[in-house]
């Protein structure tokens, strides 16, 4: 008899076994794209840097070095972009000759590594080896294109010329530029 309750509860666990089993093979389209983004959660992310230094080579050549206090990286599916805070440094470099021809301050910057775009915010000024000035709130800096440009106020110094403008395009270099709307003061020698 012993031997018969046995092999009873033995079936009836088995069957019971079976039809979870079994009722677990068709999910639910619902179920399904749960369970894809618990799987394909390590593909969002962030991690976070302090002293950061972020030095771009470009076919061995020296393109950018930059310093800052702190990044933020973050990626998700769409994509990644680096927060930067600072004080920020950049010292940008002519990638046909690797020789520096900017400097570029500002307090925060948001930088886009798939399109090289960077966006520089608050008290941004460039110094040039050739001695020119573009100080701005706000800049975006193309670097593929090496174009710079805002919709902002900017004051540009060419000594001995300052002129103030609301809005700027040109390249980092500042040797090909054009100001919109404004006036300024001009020394003739």
């Amino acid at each position: 008899m012993k031997v018969f309750q046995i092999a009873n509860n033995t079936f009836i666990v088995f069957a019971l076994f079976s039809v979870v089993l079994l009722s677990c093979q068709d999910l639910s389209e619902f179920d399904t794209k749960q369970i894809d983004q618990v799987l394909h959660a390590d593909k969002i992310g962030s991690s976070e840097s302090w002293g950061f230094r972020l030095n771009l080579i470009d076919e061995g050549r020296k393109v950018l070095d930059l310093e800052a206090n702190y990044a933020k990286f973050v990626e998700d599916n769409q994509e990644s972009f680096t927060e930067i805070s600072g004080p920020i440094l950049i010292n940008v470099y002519n990638e046909e000759t690797g020789d520096l021809q900017s400097i570029i301050t500002c307090d925060s910057a948001l930088y886009r590594s798939s399109v090289g775009v960077f966006e520089m915010f608050s008290s941004v000024k460039i110094n040039t080896t050739q001695k020119k000035i573009l100080r701005s709130d706000y800049l975006k800096w193309q670097r593929f294109q090496d174009r710079m440009s805002t919709p902002l106020f900017v004051t540009f110094i060419a000594p001995p010329d300052s002129i103030s403008a609301l809005g700027f395009e040109g390249n980092t270099d500042l040797s090909e530029y054009t100001l919109n709307e404004g006036g300024g003061t001009v020394v003739i020698d």
